[in-house]
């Protein structure tokens, strides 16, 4: 950073970044013009709210935008940090600029007075240093971006590596953003699978596409290991893509997103049915079963677990939740998933005490 100061911007110099990695692929960088990637942010009905929460309190200083020099245009500067608030800001000083939304904008200027324009912002030399920084922020930081905006930020980060093989890769990453390599290393992994698909442009499955694909259900699937299986991912290899199971790829996607008469996907990528799924793709009966009927339910009928593995798992749970309550007091900053983690576990261990209490009124 050439300096850490904050220094005041013109409104009128400021430009989107049309790098950002929440832009969708499909929006190539060719037609991100501001006006484009103005409308397309608005479709986002938090931009609205920004707009009106600025209009009230005017632009806080503590959150300076993070910018670079535009070398194409002298005195203009690419906001790499900050686009959701210098959208807001655009429009309000100009909400000819929209093309959606119209009457809120309009509602939101009828009852708001401040129209910043010298905006504070924070000069960076390169695009990089800021991305370094973003890292923490937005990947392991307080204001995390959605999964697929984090998978492609790092996968953006790949060239500026060293590092060939995944496995290190993940572990130079992880070290930049303050991360565990496991989970960098899943994430390059998913984005890796993610691009295959969208090159076989999302199987043909009707009304699937990057904006409306759930990134997180491949993410997910890589915890379970008879679902990595089934697609041929071996997380541990440092090329865990060499034995990708093309066609069981499609077919995983297809249960995932292929409506049936009823207008429903075979399996939902809860954490529930993901991890029936992996259940059933854990028994050869079960998996010919479920290929042939495509019933998830039914197919779990052919797997059997016996008593000392399920005593097993739940023990092991408890050492693990144990040894996680040990450690809870040395965590400065908390994933912001941890909560949600915590509720569904206590959520599924209640379903499962039920479930035993109710076996045992059975038995009595």
């Amino acid at each position: 950073m050439s300096n850490s100061q904050i220094q005041i911007i013109h409104l009128d110099n400021l430009i989107l970044d049309n790098k950002n990695p929440r832009l969708p692929l499909s929006f190539k960088e060719s037609e991100r013009s501001e006006d484009s990637i103005i409308n397309w942010m608005l479709e986002d009905a938090s931009i609205i709210e920004l707009m009106l929460a600025i209009g009230e309190n005017d632009f806080f200083i503590g959150e300076a935008l993070l910018v670079i020099d535009n070398l194409d245009n002298y005195g203009k500067y690419i906001v790499v940090e900050g686009n959701r608030r210098l959208t807001s800001l655009k429009l309000l000083q100009n909400p000819s600029l929209a093309k959606i939304h119209n009457r809120k904008i309009e509602k939101v200027l009828e009852e708001t007075e401040k129209r910043p324009s010298e905006i504070p912002c924070i000069k960076f030399d390169t695009r990089d240093e800021i991305l370094k920084y973003l890292g923490f922020r937005h990947v392991t930081g307080i204001k995390s971006w959605g999964l697929i905006a984090k998978a492609r930020y790092l996968n953006s980060l790949l060239p500026m590596l060293e590092a060939t093989n995944i496995t290190t890769q993940a572990r130079e990453l992880a070290k930049k953003i303050g991360s565990r390599s496991d989970y960098v290393k899943r994430i390059l992994v998913s984005y890796n699978i993610y691009e295959t698909i969208q090159n076989n442009s999302f199987y043909k499955i009707p009304n699937l596409d990057e904006t409306t694909f759930y990134f997180n259900y491949i993410a997910d699937s890589l915890n379970k290991e008879h679902i990595r299986s089934f697609i041929g991912i071996e997380l541990d290899s440092d090329n865990p893509l060499e034995n990708l199971n093309t066609e069981n790829l499609e077919q995983l996607i297809n249960w995932f997103f292929r409506k049936n008469e009823n207008h429903k996907s075979v399996v939902l990528g809860n954490s529930q049915q993901l991890g029936e799924l992996n259940q059933v793709l854990s028994n050869d009966d079960a998996t010919k079963y479920f290929l042939e009927v495509g019933s998830l339910q039914d197919s779990l009928k052919f797997v059997t677990v016996s008593s000392d593995d399920f005593h097993h798992n739940i023990q092991e749970s408890l050492r693990m939740l144990k040894n996680a309550q040990s450690i809870i007091h040395n965590v400065k900053e908390h994933n912001d998933s941890d909560i949600y983690v915590l509720t569904e576990v206590v959520s599924l261990c209640r379903i499962m005490r039920d479930s035993i209490n109710g076996k045992k009124d059975d038995w009595e």
